[in-house]
């Protein structure tokens, strides 16, 4: 996954001058440029009305209950990308960030993040098992294997 992050930020400026390219042919260069400005000014207003606050709550929750949880939070952390990603310049970030505004799409994108970075379990059976009283025994801590320390 992080070949994939790492070629991805690689060919992102490429591809932003490629997009910034042909909307310039399609609607002409200057009306290009003020939409790159535009988009920016847009991504400045999301950010200001996420406001620091919420963005306080992010960095706390995240040192509290990992990335995973606050990902898939349908409001804070998405919305406040969606603004970072409009505010940078280029067209395809701009379209990204514009997603990220759309509710379905907000959250569809954190759940998909959220189910990235969890951690898999290690073993692939129930993580409880269910015994009568019957089917278990007390173990004497002097019967329970030792790790060895190295």
């Amino acid at each position: 996954m992080g070949k994939r992050i790492a070629i991805t930020l690689l060919l992102l400026p490429a591809a932003e001058v490629v997009a910034f390219l042909l909307v310039a042919w399609a609607i002409g260069f200057l009306p290009a440029i003020a939409l790159m400005i535009l988009t920016s000014f847009a991504g400045g207003a999301v950010l200001r009305h996420a406001g620091r606050g919420k963005l306080a709550d992010i960095r706390v929750a995240m040192q509290q209950s990992g990335a995973a949880r606050v990902a898939t939070d349908g409001g804070g952390l998405m919305f406040a990308v969606g603004g970072i990603l409009l505010l940078l310049p280029g067209f395809i970030t701009d379209l990204v960030g514009a997603g990220l505004l759309i509710r379905p799409i907000r959250r569809w994108f954190g759940a998909a993040i959220g189910h990235a970075l969890r951690v898999p379990r290690a073993a692939s059976g129930p993580a409880v098992l269910d015994l009568a009283p019957d089917e278990w025994r007390a173990v004497p801590d002097k019967e329970l294997p030792r790790p060895e320390h190295r």
